[in-house]
């Protein structure tokens, strides 16, 4: 089925570029996007846009010379110009003995990442969505500040050997912060890709109530801890993980699953992640996406089931060379939770701070994939099964491999937004144990 009623254009542009290529293999990629984006701060509309624009690139290669130009004009003049210039370096660059062929044509499955109605909403849709929230932190009494963005995709795929692919995505997102005049802050998001399932109330009522909540917070003694970790901070934790799966960086030693298994021993089959469940599936309709990467099919896939590592990514070349099946990275990620409520988390620790989410994650130690970052907007001690009070920030040095192997237990998974990337997730609060929260921050 085609949900893209400009394909029979697009394929026409693949086609008219291709025609014109002498080299002996070349591959088109063309991505289409539009983006409707609403700021609020001070409980008020800053700044909106709404913004169009394509990006087209060509790769080309004679043997295991290749060259890649990307380019925007598509008059007739500006396409023979752009092959000139891709076909004229490759010509000149060295040999690539890591050079492969364009994918051959597959078949993929039809997207659920587009929605109709999500096209079709204009400006009045976004300041219809967000002046209630913006309302009702004003009535609390706070100052709220959040950012909308709608976003259209259309990413298109042709090569040499009959390769033609053209998928649509669509999705509105929203985050706020609320902030209270003494100090307390608060932050919450959502996301979705149909914008007839958007509701920003609860997000605006999440962020005032924490706000309101985490006035005059305490200083807490940094140290492992128990911590219950909510959807935005796991996305954000977890989305390194994602990216660090990979055949050859364990091949050739550079990977963080080298200091997990003995002796070089392959980590697929290991139990290396607790009792930890990571998947990614591209037709999952609460968070879905592209059904193929590059061009290579994308299905259902668990990477990680029960704490034994199922699979990890493999390039085309690298699985050639090894006599493998290549796996291309995910295009979205999901963590199966036990359904259980937040308050119902919080009833099973004993000692352990609630985290809202994360700010400014970055790496310390590749080599056991240690992060670093800040606690944020809602930081709350929890005693005895009940939320204590609001806390200082913290800075915490902690892998995500850890966090899956410290799992204890899970709530209902969500679909949010986080500081770290865009990858569309859908995850669960966790409860880990000993998480380690460095030192204390003064950041509010």
């Amino acid at each position: 089925m085609d949900l893209n009623p400009n394909t029979a254009q697009l394929q026409s542009l693949c086609a008219q570029i291709l025609d014109l290529v002498e080299a002996d293999e070349a591959e088109v990629s063309i991505h289409d996007a539009t983006d409707l984006h609403l700021r609020h701060a001070n409980n008020d509309l800053t700044s909106n846009s709404l913004t169009s624009r394509r990006l087209l690139s060509l790769s080309v290669s004679y043997g295991l010379r290749s060259a890649s130009i990307s380019f925007q004009e598509t008059d007739p003049a500006s396409l023979r110009e752009a092959v000139t210039k891709a076909q004229t370096m490759a010509k000149l660059a060295p040999e690539n003995p890591e050079h492969m062929p364009p994918v051959r044509p597959a078949q993929f499955a039809d997207p659920l990442a587009y929605s109709e109605t999500t096209a079709a909403a204009g400006p009045e849709d976004a300041l219809r969505w967000v002046r209630p929230v913006i309302e009702a932190a004003r009535a609390a009494g706070l100052e709220s500040a959040g950012y909308l963005q709608k976003s259209l995709a259309t990413h298109t795929l042709a090569n040499s050997s009959g390769l033609f692919v053209s998928q649509p995505q669509s999705s509105v997102g929203f985050s706020m912060t609320a902030r209270t005049r003494d100090g307390g802050s608060g932050w919450a998001s959502t996301q979705v890709t149909d914008a007839a399932k958007l509701d920003l109330t609860p997000v605006g009522e999440r962020a005032i109530r924490k706000a309101q909540d985490s006035r005059n917070p305490t200083e807490r003694a940094p140290g492992r801890t128990t911590v219950l970790l909510e959807p935005a901070a796991v996305r954000d934790l977890i989305s390194p993980l994602i990216w660090s799966l990979d055949r050859r960086d364990f091949d050739e030693g550079r990977s963080f699953l080298n200091a997990l298994v003995e002796n070089g021993k392959d980590p697929i089959g290991h139990d290396l992640f607790g009792s930890a469940n990571l998947i990614s599936d591209p037709l999952f309709a609460p968070a879905p996406c592209f059904t193929h990467s590059g061009g290579e099919p994308l299905t259902r896939t668990e990477w990680i089931k029960d704490g034994v590592l199922q699979h990890l990514v493999t390039g085309r070349f690298w699985a050639k060379a090894k006599g493998l099946a290549s796996q291309p990275m995910p295009g979205n990620f999901l963590i199966p939770g036990d359904g259980l409520s937040t308050e119902e988390l919080i009833g099973k620790i004993k000692d352990g701070v609630l985290v809202t989410r994360l700010w400014y994650l970055r790496m310390v130690r590749p080599e056991s994939l240690l992060y670093t970052g800040l606690t944020r907007d809602g930081t709350f001690a929890i005693r005895d099964g009940e939320i204590a009070g609001p806390v200082k920030n913290f800075r915490f040095n902690e892998s995500p491999a850890n966090v899956l192997k410290q799992l204890v237990a899970s709530g209902t998974p969500e679909r949010v937004l986080g500081s770290e990337s865009d990858i569309p997730a859908h995850v669960p609060p966790l409860v880990v144990d000993g998480f380690h929260l460095s030192s204390v921050s003064d950041a509010s």
